[in-house]
């Protein structure tokens, strides 16, 4: 099921594959691997599931620091298909794999959109949604490691996560045990400095089956998000997941439902 192949610049990506029938690419989110997607997908006959581990991600190599890019990322799934030598008929992700998904629309023919709980938006809009990352960021470049998890609770931002959105305050902390935050740390940098680069006004020329999953009480993931793409994709359908108040097991299995909604037809 998990496989492997080198990228143009040499670097190694390992890859989920498993399943028969049309492909389905399907990337994780940030600080995520392809266990994410597995464990909101759906028991479906005929699919042949592929989720690419994204560069500094699960057992995928970085490659050159320096290079890293979210261009770079994209490149390497386009590189996957090519490896793969089978173009997928539905393409998605969840978070930062819907915005590499959305961003694969410039380089294939994409016959089916899915973005699950998007983060960023086109034309650099508003990303007020990264605020803790961005103070993340500084903590971990100014203070030693030791400090880290006081300085995060003294956020006011992450303070107030506590009421609104309990879900992002856990993946927060995560964050800081994770054991590639090396590699993260750059990655967060990287999309600092480029992110989609689709504009509004060719969001508006797809003419591909989009369907957006979104979700309440999900400030790294704010609804509104998944709202403005459904007003600026035409046809574009949007679904809801159980709000961020919810359980895991909750979350999940209603995002479960909703893909096997999506994906049956």
């Amino acid at each position: 099921m998990l496989s492997h192949f080198k990228a143009s610049d040499q670097t190694q990506l390992n890859y989920y594959d498993s399943g028969n029938g049309r492909l389905v690419l399907f990337q994780h989110g940030f600080t995520m691997d392809h266990r994410q997607v597995l464990e909101i997908w759906p028991a479906l006959s005929g699919v042949r599931l592929v989720c690419l581990d994204t560069r500094g991600h699960g057992l995928s190599d970085l490659g050159e620091p320096n290079a890293l890019s979210f261009q770079r990322a994209v490149r390497d799934v386009v590189e996957l298909i090519t490896h793969l030598g089978e173009a997928p008929s539905i393409v998605g992700g969840i978070s930062l794999g819907a915005a590499l998904a959305l961003e694969l629309t410039k380089h294939l023919h994409v016959e089916h959109l899915i973005m699950s709980r998007p983060a960023f938006s086109a034309d650099g809009g508003d990303t007020s949604n990264f605020a803790i990352f961005r103070a993340l960021r500084e903590i971990f470049k100014t203070q030693p490691q030791e400090r880290w998890a006081r300085c995060l609770e003294k956020q006011d931002e992450f303070q107030k996560l506590a009421a609104t959105a309990p879900r992002n305050q856990e993946t927060y902390r995560r964050l800081l045990e994770h054991p590639r935050l090396g590699d993260l740390m750059i990655w967060m940098d990287a999309l600092e400095a480029e992110a989609i680069t689709l504009s509004v006004t060719e969001l508006g020329q797809l003419r591909c089956r989009t369907d957006i999953i979104g979700q309440e009480q999900d400030a790294l993931h704010p609804a509104r998000l998944a709202e403005s793409l459904v007003q600026q994709i035409p046809g574009a359908k949007i679904h809801y997941v159980d709000s961020g108040l919810a359980s895991d097991n909750d979350y999940l299995e209603s995002t479960r439902r909703i893909l096997k909604k999506i994906l049956t037809y």
